[in-house]
C-alpha cells in the first residue's frame, strides 16, 4: 500500500489483474504500448494519471468513470469509436489517432485541454466547459463546428485539416482566444468579428479559399503570426505574403479606410483610478438622472466592463456610453424611456450582454448588426411587432428575450440562421400561429411561448415545459 507509480509500458500485456483495485495509494498508472482491450472492473481510488496509449481499446473502459481523482487520461492510438462518460474531475483528455466520429463535451467543470487529432470526426459540440483552455480537433472530417458556448477561458482552437467553410463557431469565444489554427480547410471569408479578437496572437488560415483579407487585421496589436499562404488572394502579391506577418500587416495598413485609422477609444484622462471601480470593473448608477463628468472619466480610466443605468429616465443613450466601446461588455438600460437607439450603438462591438427591458422601442438601427459578440439580449416589454431583421445576422446570440411585446408572427427560417440560440422567450405577445419549424433551430433548448393568441398547442402541452413543447412541434414538422 505504499506504491504510487506502476510502470508496465512496452510489454505484450493482454490483461491486467483485478488486484489493481487494491493499490489504494497508486497515483500514476503507465500501461501504454501493450495489447490491452479491457481493464479490471475497478481500479485504485487514488489514481490521478493513466496512460493507455497504443493499445487495442475499442470503447472507453467503464472503470475510468468512477475514478473521482483522475486528472489526465491518455488514450492515443487505440481503436475507439465513441467516448463514454468521462471522470468528473478529468482535466486533460488525449484521444488522438482513434476512430471517433463524434466529440460531444458539455458541462465538465474541470476539463482544461482536449486533443482529438487524426480521427474521423463529423460532429463536434463543445460547451459549458468553464476551465477549457485548449481544443484541438485537427485532421478530421468536420464540415462545420457548432458554436463554442460558455468557455470563458478558451485560449487555443486548432481545427486545421478539416473541411470547414466558415468560422461562425469561434465568435462566442473570440474575446479570449490567443491561437486560432484553421489551416487547410475551405474557408472563403473571415468573420467581421475576428478583428475584435484583441488577444489573438497567432492566426493560421493558410490553404483555404480566401479571396481577400480584412484590412482591419493591421490594427490587431497582439497579432504577431499571420499565415495566409495557399489562398487565392488576388490583391496581395506573393512576394508580400512570402515576407511574412509584418509585411502583410504593413500592406493591409495602406488599405485601411480613414475611419479605421481614427483613434479606437476616447482620450484616457490623467487621473488616479478609483480603487473599487478598478477592482470591480463595474459602474452602477441606477435611478440617477445626472452622472458627473468625473464619474465618466473614472469609467474610462478603469476600463469598466459592466455599466448599469436602469430607472434613470433616459430618453437617449448618453454619448459617454459609446466612449466605453473599447471595454464595455455588459450594458443594463432597463426601465428607461428610450424610443430609439442611436446608430453609434454599433460601435460597442465587445458587448456580450444588453438589457433593454421595459422601454418604448419599436425598432433597432441597422448598425445593431455590428454587435457580433452579443450573447444575451433582452427586448422584453417594448413595442416590437416583429423580431428586428438586424438580429438574424448576429452569430453569438444565445439568449433572446422578446416577451411582452406586440409580435404577431415569427419567421422560423430566419431564426434557424441563429445557430447559437439556446433560449428564445416569446411569451405574452400576439402570435396567432406557432410554426412547427421553430423546433429546427439548431441549439434551441428553451422555448417560452405562453400568453399568446394561438390555440395549438394547447395549454396542457405548454405547461409541461420547453422540452415537451419543442418535441411536440418537431413531431408536427411536415415531412418531405
Amino acid at each position: 500500500n505504499s506504491l504510487t507509480l506502476l510502470d508496465l509500458r512496452d510489454n505484450q500485456l493482454e490483461t491486467v489483474p483485478e488486484e489493481l483495485s487494491q493499490l489504494e495509494v497508486l497515483v500514476r498508472l503507465e500501461l501504454s504500448h501493450n495489447k490491452l482491450s479491457a481493464l479490471p472492473s475497478t481500479l485504485g481510488p487514488a489514481l490521478q494519471h493513466i496512460s493507455l496509449n497504443n493499445n487495442n481499446f475499442e470503447v472507453m473502459p467503464p472503470a475510468l468513470c468512477s475514478l473521482r481523482s483522475l486528472q489526465t487520461l491518455d488514450l492515443r492510438e487505440n481503436r475507439l469509436t465513441s467516448l463514454g462518460e468521462l471522470p468528473c474531475c478529468l482535466q486533460s483528455l488525449v484521444v488522438d489517432d482513434n476512430k471517433l466520429t463524434t466529440l460531444h463535451l458539455e458541462n465538465h467543470q474541470a476539463l482544461t485541454a482536449v486533443t482529438c487529432t487524426n480521427n474521423v470526426l463529423t460532429s463536434c459540440r463543445v460547451g459549458n466547459l468553464p476551465q477549457l483552455k485548449v481544443l484541438s480537433v485537427r485532421i478530421n472530417k468536420l464540415e462545420f463546428l457548432e458554436p463554442i458556448l460558455n468557455c470563458p477561458e478558451l485560449g487555443e482552437i486548432l481545427v486545421g485539416k478539416n473541411f470547414i467553410n466558415n468560422l461562425d463557431f469561434v465568435v462566442p469565444c473570440g474575446a479570449t482566444l490567443t491561437v486560432l489554427d484553421c489551416s487547410d480547410n475551405k474557408i472563403s471569408a473571415l468573420p467581421e468579428s475576428i478583428t475584435s479578437m484583441s488577444k489573438l496572437k497567432r492566426l493560421d488560415v493558410s490553404n483555404n479559399n480566401l479571396n481577400n483579407l480584412p484590412p482591419q487585421l493591421a490594427l490587431m496589436d497582439n497579432l504577431n503570426s499571420l499565415a495566409v499562404e495557399g489562398n487565392p488572394l488576388r490583391a496581395i502579391r506573393r512576394e508580400i505574403i512570402a515576407k511574412g506577418t509584418v509585411a502583410i500587416k504593413e500592406y493591409l495598413q495602406l488599405k485601411l479606410a480613414p475611419e479605421d485609422l481614427e483613434q479606437d477609444g476616447p482620450t484616457i484622462p490623467d487621473i488616479q483610478p478609483d480603487e473599487i471601480m478598478m477592482q470591480t470593473k463595474t459602474l452602477e448608477v441606477d435611478r440617477k438622472t445626472a452622472i458627473p463628468n468625473d464619474v465618466w472619466d473614472q469609467a474610462v480610466v478603469c476600463a469598466i466592463v459592466r455599466l448599469s443605468m436602469q430607472y434613470c429616465g433616459l430618453t437617449v443613450i448618453p454619448e459617454q456610453v459609446i466612449n466605453l466601446r473599447t471595454c464595455l461588455q455588459e450594458l443594463e438600460l432597463g426601465s428607461n424611456n428610450l424610443h430609439q437607439l442611436p446608430p453609434e450603438i454599433g460601435k460597442l462591438v465587445k458587448l456580450r450582454k444588453l438589457n433593454l427591458l421595459n422601454n418604448n422601442l419599436k425598432e433597432l438601427p441597422e448598425e445593431f448588426s455590428s454587435l457580433v459578440a452579443l450573447e444575451d439580449l433582452n427586448l422584453g416589454q417594448n413595442k416590437f411587432d416583429s423580431i428586428p431583421e438586424c438580429l438574424y445576422g448576429l452569430p453569438a446570440i444565445c439568449n433572446l428575450i422578446v416577451s411582452n411585446n406586440q409580435l404577431r408572427s415569427v419567421e422560423p427560417a430566419k431564426l434557424m440562421t441563429m445557430t447559437s440560440l439556446v433560449c428564445l422567450d416569446l411569451e405574452n405577445n400576439n402570435i396567432g400561429r406557432l410554426p412547427p419549424e421553430l423546433s429546427l433551430i439548431p441549439n434551441l433548448r428553451t422555448l417560452l411561448v405562453m400568453g399568446n393568441t394561438f390555440k395549438i398547442p394547447r395549454a396542457d402541452v405548454l405547461a409541461k415545459g420547453s422540452a415537451e413543447v419543442i418535441a411536440w412541434l418537431k413531431n408536427k414538422v411536415p415531412q418531405p
